[in-house]
């Protein structure tokens, strides 16, 4: 059976496996479809993309909440970026303000300023202005920098 023969229900089916797997966002989901070349419409006429993300947000497979903070936490524990880098990220994926700035004021302050004095420590040997240019590309802000110093 090609893929594009498949029903709603095993689009829908398919997509909630991706989304139990991880926490992803509606764009996440919207160009997996795309990449298993799921129909843009339905026999009935239906935009399929709106129809599964629909049923996926009733059935909480998608949040927009928990995602951004699973994506704030796993972006400063394991990645250690800053503030700015990670509310970038989160508005390309064209999440709600409310849901990313409520994600953002939940950063833990003390692994966050850790990560910094890391990357501050493993590039000691940079010029000061080589070491402030990484460290605005990471995402972190002038004051944060400056009072970790």
């Amino acid at each position: 059976m090609a893929k594009t023969e498949l029903s709603k229900a095993e689009w829908l089916s398919k997509a909630e496996a991706y989304c139990a797997r991880a926490e992803h966002c509606a764009a996440d989901v919207r160009r997996k479809l795309f990449e298993w070349g799921a129909p843009a419409e339905t026999e009935e006429g239906l935009n399929l993309f709106d129809f599964i993300e629909q049923k996926l947000y009733e059935n909480d497979f998608l949040n927009d909440a928990r995602f951004c903070h699973a994506y704030v936490h796993d972006k400063v524990e394991y990645q250690s970026w800053g503030r700015l880098k990670i509310q970038a990220g989160l508005q390309v994926l064209q999440l709600p303000s409310s849901d990313i700035y409520e994600a953002l004021k939940s950063i833990d302050e003390i692994a966050y300023f850790r990560n910094l004095r890391k990357l501050i420590a493993s590039r000691r040997t940079d010029p000061e202005e080589k070491l402030l240019r990484f460290l605005l590309q990471r995402g972190f802000t002038y004051e944060e920098i400056k009072n970790c110093k």
